[in-house]
C-alpha cells in the first residue's frame, strides 16, 4: 500500500474536540481531492451527527461485504454535500461489539487502496481501534486541549508510541481551544510534548454550532479565518504549497482566534 495516505485523528483523552477536528479537517481535504472519512469510534461514534448524515450503510456492513467478497465495497459509502465521502460507526454498541477489529480494517485497508486520503476518526483512549489507527497511519494528529489532564494524556501517549517503536515525526499537534482561559498557554503544551503545534484551534461558538447543527465550519463558514486555518493545514497534510499563508499565521503565532 505504498500509495495510501492514512491520516489518523487521535486524542487519548476524551472531551478534546477530536471529531470536531476531524469533521472540519475531512470537509476541507475533501474540497481539494476525493476524500474519506472512517468513524473507528465503533461503540459511540459521533461523526454522523457531526456531518448530518443519514447513513444506509455503517462500518459493519461494510465488514459484511468484505467477508462476501465484494468488489464495490466504496459505493456503499455515504456521500456528504462537501463531495466528502463518510463510513459511519456501527448503529448501536450491541452491533460494534460483534465487531472484530482485524475485520474493520480490512475495510480501512481496502478503501485506502487507491491513495486518497482516509480520515480516521478514533476514539479516546487506547483501544484496538486507535493502536491499528496509529500503526497505519501517514499523518497522526493529535489533539490536545490546554488543560493538564490533556497534556498528560498526550505526553502519555506519545511515550507508547516509542515504546511501540512508532515514528513520532508523522505527529501534527492540534490545539484545541487554544485561547481558553485555564492557566496553561500553546506553549507550555509545545514544550511538555516536545512538539511544535500545526493548527491552532480556538475556542469559538461557531465550532460548538457546527457540531450541533450538522455542519462543520469548513463547510459553513468557509471564509471565516478558522476555516481558513483548516483548509491550509490540510493543504500541509497534501503537501500543497497555496501561497501566503496570512490568516494561518497569525492564529498559530500570535495564538488568537
Amino acid at each position: 500500500m505504498k500509495d495510501r495516505n492514512i491520516i489518523a485523528v487521535v486524542s487519548p483523552k476524551g472531551g478534546n474536540g477530536k471529531t470536531t477536528v476531524s469533521a472540519n479537517l475531512a470537509v476541507s481535504l475533501a474540497r481539494r481531492e476525493p476524500t474519506i472519512i472512517i468513524d473507528l469510534d465503533v461503540h459511540f461514534g459521533d461523526v454522523e451527527y457531526a456531518l448530518r448524515m443519514k447513513p444506509v450503510h455503517r462500518l459493519d456492513d461494510l465488514v459484511q461485504a468484505v467477508t462476501e467478497r465484494r468488489d464495490d465495497i466504496a459505493g456503499l459509502l455515504s456521500a456528504h454535500p462537501s463531495g466528502l465521502d463518510v463510513l459511519c460507526a456501527p448503529n448501536d454498541p450491541v452491533a460494534a461489539d460483534r465487531l472484530n477489529p482485524i475485520d474493520a480494517f480490512e475495510v480501512v485497508d481496502r478503501l485506502a487502496e487507491n491513495g486518497q486520503p482516509v480520515v480516521l476518526d478514533t476514539a479516546g483512549g487506547i483501544s484496538d481501534y486507535s493502536l491499528g489507527a496509529l500503526d497505519r497511519a501517514d499523518h497522526i494528529v493529535l489533539v490536545c486541549g490546554t488543560d493538564v489532564p490533556s497534556i498528560q494524556a498526550g505526553k502519555k501517549l506519545l511515550g507508547t508510541m516509542r515504546d511501540l517503536d512508532m515514528p513520532i515525526d508523522s505527529v501534527h499537534l492540534v490545539v484545541n481551544r487554544s485561547n481558553a482561559q485555564v492557566g496553561l498557554d500553546v506553549n507550555d503544551v509545545e514544550e511538555v510534548l516536545g512538539l511544535s503545534a500545526s493548527l491552532l484551534v480556538p475556542d469559538h461558538p461557531s465550532l460548538a454550532a457546527g457540531m450541533n447543527s450538522g455542519s462543520p465550519v469548513t463547510e459553513s463558514s468557509p471564509k471565516s479565518s478558522i476555516a481558513q486555518a483548516f483548509n491550509e493545514f490540510a493543504d500541509d497534510l497534501l503537501g500543497i504549497d497555496p501561497g501566503p499563508r496570512r490568516k494561518f499565521l497569525v492564529l498559530k503565532q500570535g495564538h488568537q482566534s
